[in-house]
Order: structure tokens, then sequence, then C-alpha cells
């Protein structure tokens, strides 16, 4: 990731009030040489457009307008040198301390996240300072602060200065990715008009799919049938392969499901081929229900170059648990912009595995043209509609905003704790809780073929979904949702916290894994079962 700027985390220990009050009116440079309100609607802040779009080595951070001293969060000690299994799980305990580990199992972090306390101690004293003068705080501090925290984001999820300058001109911060893809599969049919097409695989996030039923009508909302009749190629990809990103095995099973859905659209359909040129890709880089790691450079590169069609991605399980690099993603419309990708929108949620307080995310799209059509209007329309690509989604009326606020702290921490290494750690995590569970369910020398989804490889590196020993089998015997919720209400009813999916008519725990997480608990689960 690029490098952040080296006061991004003294920024949680400024001193007292006064001095940082002295402070920000020193770097109010922007709208004290200039008359009138320089940001959206009559907000008494910076121009934000500007502010965003600044490099490193101008801007200069807001200062605080509280003390932090008495947050008393804790940061995670130097990284462990130990390479076992959980053998650092117990630095960042603490770090979670809401959890109440005493009672529950908790394997279920990849449903609605779980926050860090400094996340969460750094929206109180947001809060607090909101309570304690509102006018001052959405009037003069509000806005300025929100820039900060995209900058941030930014600079998490691209390698280079000059990626990072680009994704500054295309980054939205959004409450949720529900929010931002509601602005994408919307302003895709307002643009495209009647005859707008959008695909999904079958096993896209739910809303994903009525999304593009309602905006583009169930005929123009076409599923691609991955789960009954592809799912079963995928399972049987060599399983020795490192992640799926690489593995073009599993990215061509993708691939063939795409395209044999697009040839039989357009066989029904009486259609040519031109006809597909513009239509909404929607991709899931981490599926939520089955836990795969989709290949989605590889279908985009297929999807755009074979169907010139258009590609957004629901990224909201990547934020730390996959090491992202939007400059390498994105295409920025642009055929002779040589290294760049084939993805037209990002978006990703903080409050999952970033583990920010819940209402936080973002959109990365690097096509000014894209920017100026299809996301020329966000899922809510308010002040800044008309005053830039990040003024557009950045006010969507009076409501918490202190999620976002809270992200520079939560940067701070996990830059303090190496994202390289908590990835790597949750990762190796991952593999060794699914060994326990297939020991205890199957026995010593038990095989993974066959009793995860898929072969762990192609999982996402914090989740997966492995065989329950009672949980049918597809061809007879065939469970239902029925099985999985009763399942999953007697494991709730025991205190383990873990959701139970029926895939194909065979029961699966879809556990997570994240790095507070420790091997008792997979042994906890694998006993209730």
């Amino acid at each position: 990731m690029a490098a952040l700027p080296s006061n991004f985390l003294r920024l949680s220990i400024k001193p007292s009030c006064n001095a940082r009050r002295a402070s920000l009116s020193q770097q109010r440079c922007l709208s004290t040489k200039r008359e009138g309100y320089q940001s959206i609607g009559s907000f008494h802040s910076d121009n934000v457009e500007e502010l965003i779009r600044l490099p490193n080595d101008q801007y200069t951070p807001p200062a605080l307008p509280f003390d932090v001293s008495g947050e008393g969060v804790h940061m995670p000690p130097h990284p462990s040198d130990s390479a076992l299994p959980f053998a650092n799980s117990h630095r960042f305990v603490r770090a979670y301390s809401r959890l109440d580990r005493e009672s529950w199992t908790f394997l279920n972090h990849g449903a609605f996240g779980l926050a860090l306390d400094v996340g969460l101690q750094r929206a109180n004293s947001w809060r607090d300072c909101l309570e304690s003068q509102p006018l001052r705080y959405f009037d003069r501090h509000l806005l300025n602060h929100l820039v900060h925290s995209a900058r941030g984001i930014v600079d998490f999820v691209t390698k280079t200065k000059q990626d990072a300058g680009r994704m500054r001109e295309g980054v939205a911060l959004l409450p949720n990715v529900t929010s931002g893809m509601n602005a994408v599969v919307g302003g895709h049919a307002r643009c495209r008009g009647k005859n707008a097409l959008a695909f999904y695989y079958d096993t896209a996030y739910g809303s994903n799919k009525k999304m593009c039923q309602a905006y583009h009508g169930k005929q123009n909302a076409i599923a691609i049938p991955f789960e009954e009749d592809y799912l079963p190629l995928l399972q049987k990809v060599s399983s020795d392969r490192e992640r799926n990103n690489a593995n073009s095995e599993a990215a061509e099973v993708f691939i063939t499901a795409l395209d044999a859905t697009i040839r039989k659209h357009m066989a029904q359909s009486n259609c040519s081929k031109s006809s597909i040129s513009g239509a909404l890709l929607i991709l899931d880089h981490i599926t939520s229900n089955t836990a795969i790691h989709m290949p989605i450079s590889a279908i985009a590169k297929f999807a755009k170059e074979e169907y010139g069609m258009l590609v957004a991605v629901d990224g909201a399980h990547a934020l730390l648990s996959l090491p992202l690099d939007m400059g390498s993603l994105l295409s920025t419309g642009n055929a002779q912009d040589d290294g760049t990708g084939n993805v037209d929108v990002y978006l990703t949620n903080a409050h999952k595995w970033f583990s920010s307080p819940r209402g936080a995310a973002a959109l990365f799209c690097a096509n000014p043209e894209l920017r100026d059509t299809i996301l020329r209007q966000p899922a809510v329309v308010s002040h800044g509609v008309d005053d830039g690509f990040f003024s557009r989604f950045l006010w969507d009326g009076c409501r918490d905003y202190t999620a976002q606020l809270s992200l520079p702290a939560i940067l701070g921490f996990w830059n303090a704790a190496n994202a390289d290494t908590v990835r790597e750690d949750m990762q190796r995590n991952m593999k060794e809780g699914v060994r326990i569970l297939l020991t205890h369910w199957y026995g010593e020398h038990s095989a993974e073929a066959g009793l995860t989804l898929v072969p762990l490889g192609l999982h996402a590196p914090t989740m997966a979904l492995v065989r329950l020993p009672s949980g049918g089998e597809a061809n007879a015997d065939r469970k239902s949702s029925a099985d999985a919720k009763r399942v999953q209400d007697l494991l709730y009813e025991n205190n383990v916290e873990v959701p139970i999916k029926c895939i194909r008519g065979v029961l699966y725990a879809r556990v997570s894994c994240h790095v507070y997480n420790s091997a008792a608990e997979f042994e906890r689960l694998a006993l209730a079962e």
C-alpha cells in the first residue's frame, strides 16, 4: 500500500485544545484567502474537492478538536516472530474488549463484523464533540475530517503515489456498500434505458440481486446459474494451487458460466453480441453465503474484452482481509493506460474485516466518464450532488458520521500491527481452524477434499464452509434451509455463534477467523456439533 503521511498516527495524540485551535486556524489557508462559502451547501469548511486531491506532501491534516489522551485504547505490541497458528491471537484480544468471550464462542465475524476498541473510542469522542456544540461540529469540523478519512483509505488500498493521486479523484465515502451499489445499479439502469441488462452470479449477495431486478426489471436482470450448474466443477479444481486470483482453472469455471449464460440470453432474445456491450456485470470479490474468493480480475478481463461489459465489484469482505491494490484492479477507461485493470467500480465495507464501527464504506472509480454518467447521482441526493464526485456522496443528510470519522484511528492501529502480517496470521489461523474441525468430525487423517465447499485455497482467506458430519448428501438425504436454521439455533442455544448454510442439499458451517479468534473456539464448535 502507499505510504501514509508520517504524521498520520500522531493525530491520535494531539496535546491541548488551545494548541489545536491555533493550529487549525493556521491550516485553513484554502478558505481564509477567499470570500463566501467554499464547500458544499452552506457548510463553513474548506473546499473538499481541493482537499481530497492535494498530494500528500502538500496536504496538512486537520487537528482533532478534542483531547484523545483519555481514550485508553490498546495498541498492539510489536508483531511476534512466531509463525505458528494462533500464536499471535492473544495480542489482539484486548483490542476487541467488548466481545463477551467468556460466554460466547464467536466464529461469525464475517456477518456484521466486530469493532476495534480504538474505533469505538474515537467515534464516541466525536459524538461528545458533536453534542458539546452541534453547529461547530457539522459546519466547521465534519467535512474536513471526512476528507482526511478518505485520504487514509486511499493510501491503504494503493501502492504508488501515482495510483493514490488517481484514486483520490475517484473515491467516495459511503455508509455501507448497499448504498453505493444502489447508486451503481440505479445509475446504470437510468443511463442505459429500458434495454439495460444486468448480469450477476446466483451466488451474489442477496440485496444486489434484488437491486438488479428492481432497477432493470426482472426480465433484464439475468442470473448466472453457478451454484447448481458450475459449483460441482469448482469443487474438483486442484486443491494444491495458491490463491485463486492466480488459479486459471478456477477462473475458467466462472468464465464458462458467464459466457454460457450470455449466449443463452442472446439465443432466447434473438439479439446480437453487440447488444451485450455496456451491460452491467456484478461480481462479489468474496461471496457472502458461500465464502468463495472469486477471481475477479480474470472474469472482468473476459467480460470487458469479449463483450464490452461494465464491471462492478462488491468487495464488502475485502478491506484488510485481502491485499487490495486499486491501481491494478481498476480501469481508467483509457485504452492507452498500461497496467490498469478491468474493474470499473469497486466498493468495500470498513465495518467487516477492517473492524470499524458500523456505518463506513468506500467506493472507487478511476474512470472519469463513468463518474459523470452512471455515478452522477448517489442513492441519496443532497447538497453536494453538483459540486464534484467526492462531494456528491459525502453528505446524505443529518446522521451519525462518526464511524467514518474513526477511520484514521483504525488505520493507525492496523499500520502499527502491520496489516500484511495480520493477513498472514488470519489465513494461517483459518487453515488450522478448518483442520481442527475436520479432525474432530472426520478423523485424524481426514482429507480436505470434499469436506469444504470448495478447495480451501478457493475459499476466502478468512472464511470457509466446512461440511457438518450430519450434513446430508447432494443426491440423497438432501437437507433444507429449515435444517440449517435448526442446527444454527441449537448451536446458538449453546452459546456458539456460527452460521449454518445449506448448499445443494448439504449443510456447512461457515466459519470466520479474525486475528483475535483462538484455537479453543474451533475446538468448542467441533465438540458442540
